[in-house]
């Protein structure tokens, strides 16, 4: 059934503060129906790749919360929550089930480069939390013991994941424990309701970046190709170089964009990568801005040296990389080969740049 997205105009602030106000059944009843009428767009509006590992979504009255999930009952696979809280917006990603978990555990054990590096590409708000819990078989309930891990996916480098991952493993194993994962991020709740029915496109684009993951912990891990030596192309008319934002015009305001651009060897040779001239009011703090430091995150390594330059007299936005982000630039393209710049506006007002291959 197609969903009646004219009825769906945004999660305004009424949504959130409806749930710090104990006892008020009716304004908690219009909260649920917002969030419901909010995950019927959000889950008709993903790509069909996205439906297809997340093909169950609803409202759960329990935990106040609308969800996509893997499985018919959430708590059995991995699922995506989202909790409008007072003050923000949640979204958390959850494995709970026992043999789910084992699963998820056995794949990051033979992948957990890439799953750090999927982990660090998310962003250094997002946080991971692994609890250690007290498991009844019977019952299938769990009592909180403590904290494996519980703090953000910038404080977790290679050696810790490995130590952290082993132990939750582990434990996972045992049959007097359970060890559920979380990977959860918080957005501004006054942030989220000004975005009025584009969170539709917003919370899209962040389930597309949860796509690997998902499928890294549900087992359904595309195999790349091996990526061919470097190789003479044509040289294509300037024409057909990528110029266009995407992302809405009010990019600034909704805190987010995602631009492909095309290298060329002076590029590749001096570090830098080319934005247009519609992006730099997303980086400008005034009009007397020339710079703007960002951090830039690639293959799960981080890169604090980075900065947006201005160009006169076009005012073209620059991306000119750090020494660790250069070299890496140059080692993985080649002339001509398209490069993808998803900049994104932390809450501390810092600016963080994920760059990523195009295919």
């Amino acid at each position: 059934m197609i969903p009646s997205t004219t009825q769906f105009s945004g999660l305004t602030m009424p949504v959130f503060t409806a749930f710090g106000w104990a006892g008020e059944e009716a304004a908690i009843k219009f909260a649920l129906s917002q969030l419901e009428l909010f995950i019927d767009a959000l889950h008709f509006s993903l790509t069909r790749e996205a439906q297809g590992l997340l093909p169950y979504h609803g409202l759960d009255r329990g935990s106040q919360s609308v969800y996509l999930a893997t499985t018919e009952q959430p708590e059995k696979g991995l699922y995506i929550a989202f909790f409008a809280r007072p003050m923000s917006l949640e979204i958390s990603l959850n494995l709970k089930d026992k043999a789910t978990l084992n699963r998820a555990f056995k794949a990051v054990e033979g992948e957990l480069i890439h799953f750090h590096r999927l982990l660090a590409e998310l962003g250094p708000e997002w946080n991971l939390r692994i609890q250690q819990m007290e498991y009844d078989e019977e019952t299938e309930t769990a009592t909180h013991y403590q904290d494996i891990y519980k703090d953000p996916i910038a404080s977790l480098d290679i050696e810790k994941a490995r130590a952290v991952f082993e132990r939750a493993a582990f434990l996972n194993t045992e049959e007097k424990w359970l060890a559920p994962l979380v990977v959860s991020y918080r957005l501004d709740s006054e942030k989220a309701a000004a975005m009025g029915r584009m969170i539709i496109k917003v919370m899209g684009e962040t389930i597309v970046k949860l796509l690997p993951l998902i499928r890294l912990l549900t087992g359904q891990v595309k195999k790349g190709k091996a990526k061919p030596a470097p190789k003479a192309k044509a040289r294509r008319p300037a024409a057909v170089e990528d110029t266009t934002i995407r992302q809405p015009s009010d990019a600034a305001e909704l805190g987010q964009f995602t631009y492909v651009s095309e290298l060329k060897p002076l590029h590749i040779q001096r570090g830098f990568i080319n934005l247009t001239s519609n992006h730099w009011p997303f980086f400008a703090i005034n009009a007397r801005t020339e710079t703007r430091p960002v951090t830039v995150v690639f293959e799960g390594q981080t890169d604090k040296k980075s900065a947006v330059w201005r160009l006169v007299p076009n005012d073209l936005a620059r991306l000119v990389l750090g020494a660790q982000a250069q070299q890496w630039l140059e080692e993985n393209f080649s002339s001509e080969e398209r490069i993808q710049i998803t900049a994104i506006k932390l809450d501390d007002d810092n600016i963080q740049i994920i760059l990523s291959p195009v295919d």
